[in-house]
């Protein structure tokens, strides 16, 4: 109880001094896209229209898009750079056909055609000179077609054979807050900040993929159906899908929408299982689809995965206040920066055993508060996501599992006889070894300065030894 107050009073603090800010102002954007995948070219094929509203107190004459699909184009990006000063390079050394890229822009305001420039190391960032300013309490909309070639299994997005991971995919608006215009290039270490707003998606793919998505699928019965069936079978038969299932000729289009959330991600394969259990929130009664979407060589771990989802979801709106959404979904995929990554409504695990499988679903969907509905400042201010986030997820171990020993999955810890100790000291620890190697950076720093180990040690670590 003691931490939940310190806690609490930190972001009593925090909406103090946003109350004394008088010019404090929240953009919105709202995205309506369109989108086609072809999974013998690997491509996606769309087109989007998004509605921006200036509601700042400032006239915007320019507008940045994001184009984080062109972070995988060439050698040159911010993306490779810092894989390779990392030691990764994978991506450096990939042949033309496993890049990615996004081409065939066409930004219209208002109808009007618009053109846009990219700095040559910048090929991420697009920025849009306004032929009319954009006064404050005014919007206006941007319309583009795109073309995105999915790059193989390099980062978050990606694809491995016809599994797909559609996350950082469509050009989207930076965000402009009370410190101006925040353009940001694509990286492994250092995550995102943007704008909430509605999305509305429609994709379009071969009828037998099963797709997990942000939002809820809305006017499509048939494609509902089609997933209780999947859902049933995935609790009483066996299957033995490792290979890809030939892609239906037949086209179906699935559409999914979800207002105040701040970006959207989805994942299709054709051989994904599917658990799913309803979670009861205690204060408002109000239900909540847990959804788990997952290979057939994983069943044994992945089907008590909406269990896990389950007991975070109950916990942490408890410590954090109620889940807002009406669905909360892992999913297990290809994922090379990190072992999760979250997304609004929707997480992506990769694949461990059991025990990590938990960890992670807990910590990743614990991201629906400490991250998406708040909306951190993620690369400026990496700690307050990941470490709020790494806090509640200790918690939640504490006292849901103080039997499971977090420490003993350090080998190199056998010595210490960790096991005498809770799992807080795993921070401890991290913290004394960065200290004795001279290398320890402290909270507070942006996610570009940070080195590989102290991404992990400062921004996840340490602040919960703080807290």
């Amino acid at each position: 109880m003691k931490k939940s107050l310190i806690i609490i009073g930190i972001f009593m603090f925090a909406n103090l001094v946003l109350a004394q800010e008088k010019n404090y102002f929240q953009q919105r954007a709202n995205y309506n896209i369109s989108v086609t995948l072809n999974d013998a070219m690997h491509q996606l094929t769309g087109f989007e229209k998004i509605t921006y509203y200036n509601l700042s107190p400032d006239t915007l004459t320019k507008i940045y898009v994001h184009l984080w699909a062109n972070g995988y184009s060439n050698r040159n990006t911010k993306l490779v750079e810092q894989q390779v000063n990392n030691g990764n390079t994978k991506l450096f050394y990939a042949s033309p056909s496993q890049r990615g890229y996004i081409r065939n822009l066409d930004f219209k305001i208002n109808g009007e055609p618009a053109t846009y420039s990219s700095k040559k190391d910048e090929s991420d960032i697009a920025l849009i000179e306004l032929a009319k300013p954009l006064l404050p309490g005014d919007s206006l909309t941007i319309e583009t077609p795109f073309l995105v070639k999915i790059p193989g299994d390099f980062s978050r997005m990606g694809h491995q054979g016809q599994s797909y991971q559609i996350t950082q995919w469509f050009p989207k608006i930076a965000v402009y807050d009370t410190k101006g215009w925040h353009p940001m290039p694509y990286l492994d270490m250092g995550e995102f900040y943007s704008n909430f707003g509605s999305y509305d998606v429609s994709i379009t793919l071969p009828e037998n993929y099963f797709v997990a998505a942000t939002g809820v699928m809305i006017e499509n019965n048939e494609e509902k159906n089609r997933i209780e069936e999947r859902v049933k079978q995935s609790e009483t038969s066996m299957f033995d899908e490792t290979n890809y299932p030939i892609s239906s000729t037949t086209l179906k289009t699935v559409r999914f929408y979800q207002d105040s959330i701040h970006d959207f991600a989805w994942f299709a394969d054709k051989r994904f299982l599917i658990s799913r259990k309803m979670v009861t929130l205690p204060l408002s009664q109000k239900k909540v689809t847990a959804y788990a979407y997952y290979l057939p060589t994983s069943r044994d771990i992945w089907r008590d995965v909406p269990n896990y989802i389950e007991e975070t979801i109950l916990f942490y709106s408890q410590k954090l206040g109620e889940y807002p959404y009406s669905s909360c979904t892992a999913v297990e995929g290809a994922l090379a920066a990190g072992g999760g990554m979250e997304y609004p409504m929707i997480t992506v695990v990769n694949t461990y055993d059991k025990k990590t499988t938990k960890r992670i679903v807990v910590h990743e969907v614990g991201h629906n508060w400490l991250y998406g509905i708040i909306g951190f400042n993620e690369r400026e201010y990496p700690w307050l996501d990941e470490g709020l986030n790494s806090f509640y997820e200790n918690e939640f171990f504490e006292q849901k599992y103080p039997k499971a020993h977090l420490l003993d999955d350090f080998k190199f810890l056998e010595y210490f006889k960790t096991n005498q100790y809770p799992d807080f000291y795993a921070t401890y620890f991290a913290y004394l070894f960065t200290q004795s190697q001279f290398d320890y950076q402290p909270i507070g720093l942006t996610s570009e300065e940070y080195s590989m180990i102290n991404y992990g040690v400062s921004v996840y670590y340490t602040p919960v030894m703080m807290f």
